[in-house]
């Protein structure tokens, strides 16, 4: 008889909730997290077939430091520069005031000590320029009353322009005329004071939109070199407040070497203010008349300067390559997007010379001008790791698969270490990922694909392994050693690894991070699991956690007994049966695949993108308009990698396989039970729900025997009535629930729900 389930479907376990320490590991794992509502996994580069044939991802911080790195100012930046946001703000206003008030304190005290000034009454003259510089920090428009009186010096000239600055722009020539004052002293009489009031006349005239604050910044630096006193590090800080003068002037090309010499002092806030030099596009919409666009006068002096062209070129990478997580793009592959439009820009130019030409050709390559890649990488003077990568590329379209891998790992061993990409050497070093968002991939983990997935084209099995750990993308190297490494080859590797550290016991949580202390651990775990689905338990024990080596003991040989045909059919019945429920309730952590199908490394909890499967056909799944459209992979899969998918698959191919192991343990078990008993019914009752979870015919077939051998039983008359199993414990389930919870304390695993 075919069963007809009840309204509203099957009936579905329930996923075990993430415990707390897998929670923790995940976030070690460097695992993305919601979106909305949506949970994209661990980034897997081998997700998206087409990865391999794409532009890696760049980013704007890193190319900004790859091109400050050729500046060597000698100014140092003082702290308040440093606590200035991208819009030349303080982010701190108050700190910055103290550091100010700190300075003026310090500096008026080396002017008494050295008899750069002379009061004639020390005490009254320190307190008279106190009372004045904490009357400037509180003054504003609205103020009336006058600055009191100091000691005639180059510090109460800057004052009285610091006062006539702070009451508003009415004031403003006051306060110039102060300043000038102060500059005019003999050389022997400003020493403290010349860079600040240099420094504040540029600030004012920028403010003014007069283009003499570019002179003024530059003679804050000037006077510096001279030797006068920057005690606020004012001319490091110059360099900003110019370059954003002559970009208010329309002077981008000369804006940029003052930014990349901001940013090579340390003042990351260069990075955020050198957008601003970014040509601006017109708004193309992709129709007919829009191709022709003129490019704008902007555009023209961006590709005409040497240095503006390698600053626009990196923004255009960073800006347009790369995609997420979910494979969608961010490039614009159209003709009338800003990469064709900046590539045509570079032409019209008609230069003699290009630096960086590899950059422009990575900017054709992202649009399909694979030829005009190759020209613009044949113009490249130096071999870089950008070069390589782009060589690397080509010839993978090409078919040069060994030439390909050759280069791709050049790259790969300097693009790895962003300070060897960058070459920077500047403060604060090059540290962090560098990622946009949690949805994309570093450069490093860009470069790790490319050289592991070139590696797998190569049958260089155990090398792509190697890679994809190393370059910090665990998921693609667990698709490796489940799927394509032998077990042999997989256990020689993990074999080879140091010795790692104690492992926490499962009641401390499954902790199966992956940074570099536990990748060893983790991968040991991988096999360990691994050996269990091949049935090799007695090997598996030696790399599975502690605890769960003792179980899988336990699991084999209630395998082997209820295989025993010289046992009693009750020992056999028992064996089975215990077998059975290990294997459903303990069977991710003995047997889980790391990734798909059951996905170990989220304790299920969420399914990853079937990688194995994807491969196999050569065709990537995406989502279309909320459609899911198949598509070729650009660069098909090895043979071999092919043929190896086809031999490793885990069996049964099914999300949670190890249920349908458990169920059908259950059945075998089941067959030493009398008919139309309760334990029979419960057993084939509980199994069936666990099956019928994962495979519908294998959920009739439990059906089936129910109303073949229960139909007189509670349970079965229940599962009857209901057209499908009911969730009803039993004597079966009962007392194996009791018996493996004792099994589960004596070991010391942790309780799963």
């Amino acid at each position: 008889m075919t069963k007809s389930r009840p309204p509203g479907g099957r009936c579905r376990s329930r996923i075990r909730p993430l415990n707390r320490a897998l929670i923790i590991a995940l976030w070690a794992l460097g695992v993305s997290h919601s979106h909305g509502c949506e949970f994209p996994g661990p980034i897997v580069y081998l997700s998206k077939g087409a990865h391999l044939a794409e532009t890696p991802e760049f980013y704007w911080e890193l190319e900004v430091k790859r091109l400050a790195r050729d500046f060597h100012p000698k100014e140092k930046l003082d702290r308040v520069a440093l606590m200035r946001g991208p819009d030349d703000v303080a982010s701190d206003t108050d700190t910055a005031q103290e550091a100010t008030s700190e300075a003026d304190s310090a500096d008026f005290e080396a002017a008494l000590k050295d008899g750069e000034i002379k009061p004639p009454n020390l005490d009254v003259s320190a307190n008279q320029h106190g009372s004045s510089r904490e009357y400037i920090e509180n003054v504003d428009e609205k103020s009336t009353q006058p600055l009191p009186s100091e000691f005639e010096c180059e510090f109460a000239d800057y004052d009285r322009g610091a006062f006539a600055f702070r009451r508003g722009n009415k004031h403003w020539d006051e306060a110039g005329k102060e300043w000038l004052t102060l500059l005019n002293r003999p050389a022997a009489e400003r020493h403290y004071r010349t860079v600040w009031a240099a420094f504040m006349l540029g600030k004012m005239a920028m403010a003014k939109g007069d283009p003499e604050a570019v002179d003024w910044f530059e003679k804050t630096r000037q006077y510096a070199a001279q030797g006068f006193s920057d005690s606020l590090g004012m001319a490091a800080d110059s360099y900003g407040w110019e370059a954003r003068s002559e970009w208010k002037s329309g002077h981008p090309e000369k804006a940029a070497p003052l930014y990349l010499n901001q940013m090579a002092l340390g003042d990351e806030s260069a990075v955020a203010s050198l957008k601003v030099l970014i040509p601006d596009q017109p708004q193309l919409t992709g129709t007919l008349d829009e191709q022709s666009a003129p490019l704008t006068t902007q555009e023209k002096v961006a590709a005409g300067d040497p240095l503006l062209r390698r600053v626009v070129t990196a923004h255009i990478l960073a800006d347009e390559s790369g995609d997420d997580v979910f494979g969608y793009p961010n490039n614009d592959n159209s003709d009338f997007g800003p990469s064709t439009r900046w590539l045509k820009a570079v032409h019209e130019a008609h230069l003699s010379t290009v630096d960086d030409a590899e950059y422009l050709g990575w900017v054709a390559y992202m649009v399909g001008r694979y030829a005009e890649a190759q020209r613009w990488l044949d113009l490249c003077r130096y071999d870089t790791p950008a070069a390589d990568w782009l060589r690397a590329k080509l010839e993978l379209r090409s078919g040069r698969i060994k030439d390909a891998a050759r280069n791709m790992e050049k790259a790969w061993s300097i693009v790895r270490n962003p300070s060897a990409y960058t070459g920077w050497t500047g403060p604060g070093g090059v540290g962090g990922t560098y990622k946009e968002s949690e949805w994309n991939m570093t450069m490093e983990q860009w470069a790790t694909g490319d050289l592991g997935a070139v590696r797998l084209l190569r049958s260089d099995f155990v090398q792509a392994l190697d890679t994809f750990l190393k370059g910090g993308l665990w998921d693609d190297a667990a698709y490796v050693a489940e799927r394509v490494l032998t077990t042999d080859e997989l256990q020689d590797y993990v074999d080879s690894l140091p010795p790692t550290a104690a492992v926490a016991k499962p009641s401390d949580g499954m902790v199966v991070t992956t940074g570099s202390a536990d990748t060893a651990a983790a991968l040991r775990y991988l096999l360990g699991r691994r050996l269990v689905r091949e049935q090799s338990y007695a090997t598996a024990e030696r790399y599975l956690l502690p605890p769960y080596a003792k179980l899988v003991e336990k699991y084999a040989q209630a395998l082997k007994d209820g295989a025993n045909e010289t046992l009693q059919k009750e020992q056999r019945e028992e064996a089975f049966s215990t077998a059975a429920w290990l294997a459903r309730f303990d069977g991710m952590e003995m047997m889980g695949s790391e990734v798909a199908p059951d996905d170990f490394q989220t304790g299920g909890a969420f399914p990853s993108i079937e990688v194995a499967r994807n491969r196999i056909s050569g065709q990537d799944v995406e989502d279309t308009d909320g459609k899911d459209v198949t598509v070729p992979m650009p660069i098909l899969p090895g043979r071999a990698e092919v043929r190896r998918l086809k031999e490793n698959r885990i069996r049964p191919d099914v999300r949670f396989h190890y249920r349908v192991i458990a169920a059908s343990l259950a059945m075998r078990a089941a067959a030493f039970m009398d008919d139309n008993t309760e334990e029979l019914a419960d057993a084939l009752n509980t199994a069936g729900m666990w099956a019928s979870d994962r495979d519908d015919k294998l959920g009739d077939r439990f059906y089936g025997v129910i109303e073949e051998r229960c139909a007189a039983t509670k349970i079965g008359k229940d599962v009857i009535a209901q057209h499908w199993f009911v969730d009803e414990p039993g004597p079966w389930s009962n007392a194996l629930k009791a018996r493996c919870d004792a099994l589960h304390s004596q070991l010391g695993v942790q309780q799963q729900p």
